[in-house]
């Protein structure tokens, strides 16, 4: 563990979710998404944490966090999205700035959508608005885009490739040893149950009327990201009842918070450092 980096547990029923916590201020919740575990914030922890009190826990399933078996454990409502909720219950928190990655900003979103008094500001690295990344999923178009879906929601551990291939984004040879680690302690088939138990097989149903996002949203995505259609950040503005951005990072592929780490940290500082009723008022 870096020095400064504090290890903590919150508990949601009988899983322990392990987090890092680390600086004090006003609170920031990092989620990281697929394949990476809470230390893979290292770089936005470390500047940040001088200002702001920052937390960064290992989703369930990933990392030291416990990975209960069967996929309908890895459903974004009502479980992950109770595990944010858990972490800031152990900081004694009912209020922090939200910033996802991947699985952790689908994980943002909705908790935007269903507990709004929880996020005050909101930041979407490479996460489109659910509604939106279902109908990209959706289009034929994108069949090339979306086949590793498909793949990991095959029957079997199999499907997954290994620890050093999933490991082999990160450039930092120290870095993507400790992320090698922490998916050897993981095991396959939790990991694989975000993609089974949240994205639909065959046809996606239209996920029908949800409550707009009330939080400040600032959406940054990777111009080359191989991995998520860049159509799927169209209507993103509809989605979101306040001051949006979206921002689309030109030469950057899927791990912007690696690849850009200096320009997102900007980004959500710029962000997060502003009251939220400061964006209400840009008229």
């Amino acid at each position: 563990m870096e020095a400064g980096f504090e290890s903590r547990v919150a508990v949601n029923g009988n899983v322990k979710l392990h987090y890092i916590a680390a600086g004090s201020g006003p609170p920031i919740v990092f989620l990281h998404g697929f394949p990476d575990h809470g230390l893979g914030w290292r770089r936005q922890i470390e500047a940040l944490s001088a200002r702001y009190r920052v937390l960064a826990p290992d989703l369930r399933g990933f990392g030291k966090s416990d990975a209960p078996q069967g996929h309908a454990n890895y459903a974004l409502m009502p479980y992950l999205v109770d595990d944010v909720l858990a972490v800031l219950a152990a900081e004694q928190l009912s209020q922090a700035s939200i910033v996802g990655h991947d699985w952790g900003g689908f994980i943002a979103w909705w908790l935007a959508m269903r507990a709004p008094p929880v996020v005050r500001h909101l930041v979407l690295l490479c996460a489109p608005h659910p509604r939106h990344y279902l109908r990209a999923i959706n289009d034929p178009a994108n069949a090339g885009t979306i086949e590793y879906i498909r793949r990991f929601q095959g029957i079997g551990s199999v499907a997954l490739p290994s620890p050093e291939e999933l490991a082999a984004w990160v450039t930092d040879a120290a870095e993507r040893q400790a992320l090698i680690e922490a998916l050897q302690r993981a095991h396959p088939e939790p990991m694989l149950g975000y993609y089974r138990a949240n994205i639909p097989l065959g046809k996606m149903p239209d996920i029908g009327a949800l409550p707009p996002v009330r939080a400040p949203t600032l959406v940054i995505f990777g111009a080359e990201d191989p991995y998520i259609p860049a159509a799927a950040y169209d209507g993103t503005y509809r989605e979101v009842d306040n001051v949006t951005s979206v921002v689309a990072l030109p030469g950057a592929g899927h791990f912007i918070h690696h690849q850009a780490a200096g320009f997102v940290n900007r980004e959500i500082e710029a962000w997060v450092s502003r009251p939220p009723s400061s964006f209400r008022g840009l008229g």
